[in-house]
């Protein structure tokens, strides 16, 4: 299991064995919140934590072995402020105990925790997920129900929600990396997703702007994942997300530039990390390969973009000097 583009990274790997679970107790609680934690296996404990707050909105995943994790009366009577913590567990399985609730948790599986309530979680192995957690009042107001009403230690069987609000925030995370303002907006907008996956947990239909936002998620994981065919169209898109192609420029008509303007920022993007490696292919094959349709297409983008030819922009990279 690996951790991928999280920008602080706290690790137990170099703690002496005694010592790890004290510290290991020390990360969670920053991160989350404040629990206690013990062994479940007789092996050496190692785990790590990588997170980023974005005000309202923190963001951490978590590759750990196999341990106990509890959060009682007394952490919660100390409290000074409470949350809702969405968690999506991305390999591995674990048991848990909240609200009255007692589920197996699996790969796709996503629970929602109230921490002014008491948590019992364990995992008899190697364990990774990925937890969203956001000020429990904001989630209440947000929702439009009463705090016992919020959807905790209900899960969202393994599938498709939890997933793509896994692809939303470690996309957050990478954006973070380089521009953290953009990514504050962005994890801020990503509140409608945690606020629809809380509908669907609490037995209810999500509202427009909820919907929307899980759409609009799996249209850009969509795009994300077909932006090197050079056949890539709109209508290809709605197709393969189930939406009209009315309904698919409404959600995405906050895009900066739009659809189109995404698909070929991928495009040279990928074209970049080719140049930039020393592959070995041709100009012609390197743009075919970040999926563009003519090599006439794609001097005209790269140009715009970066403000260099790709065979300039390739000798630069290389260390070399571009010929003016």
């Amino acid at each position: 299991m690996a951790f991928e583009g999280f920008p602080e990274v706290c690790s137990t790997e170099q703690i002496p064995g005694p010592d790890a679970f004290g510290y290991w107790e020390q990360l969670v609680t920053g991160a989350l919140t404040e629990v206690a934690i013990a062994p479940t296996v007789p092996r050496t404990f190692a785990g790590r934590i990588r997170s980023a707050d974005f005000g309202e909105v923190a963001i951490g995943t978590v590759v750990a072995q196999g341990h106990e994790l509890r959060r009682n009366r007394r952490h919660i009577a100390r409290a000074g402020e409470f949350h809702v913590i969405g968690s999506v567990v991305l390999g591995g399985s674990a048991q848990v105990e909240h609200a009255g609730h007692r589920v197996e948790l699996t790969p796709g599986s996503m629970i929602f925790y109230d921490t002014t309530q008491p948590i019992r979680w364990r995992a008899d192995a190697p364990i990774e997920d990925l937890t969203i957690r956001v000020p429990r009042q904001r989630v209440v107001d947000f929702l439009g129900v009463r705090a016992e009403a919020l959807p905790a230690g209900r899960v969202i069987g393994g599938g498709e929600v939890g997933f793509t609000l896994a692809r939303f925030f470690r996309r957050v995370a990478d954006l973070h990396a380089t521009d953290a303002a953009a990514a504050a907006v962005l994890a801020a907008g990503g509140i409608d997703l945690l606020g629809a996956a809380a509908a669907i947990a609490a037995g209810r239909e999500p509202g427009r702007a909820q919907a929307d936002a899980v759409t609009a998620q799996q249209v850009l994981d969509f795009v994300h994942a077909h932006f090197t065919d050079p056949g890539l169209s709109a209508d290809r898109i709605a197709t393969g997300c189930r939406v009209s192609r009315r309904t698919l420029y409404r959600l995405v008509e906050d895009l900066d530039g739009g659809l189109g303007a995404l698909v070929r920022r991928l495009r040279v993007e990928r074209a970049q990390a080719l140049l930039e490696s020393g592959d070995p292919r041709s100009i012609a094959e390197v743009a075919l390969a970040a999926g563009f349709a003519t090599e006439r297409q794609f001097y005209r983008a790269f140009r715009a973009a970066t403000g260099m030819t790709p065979g300039e922009y390739r000798i630069v990279a290389r260390g070399g000097t571009a010929v003016a």
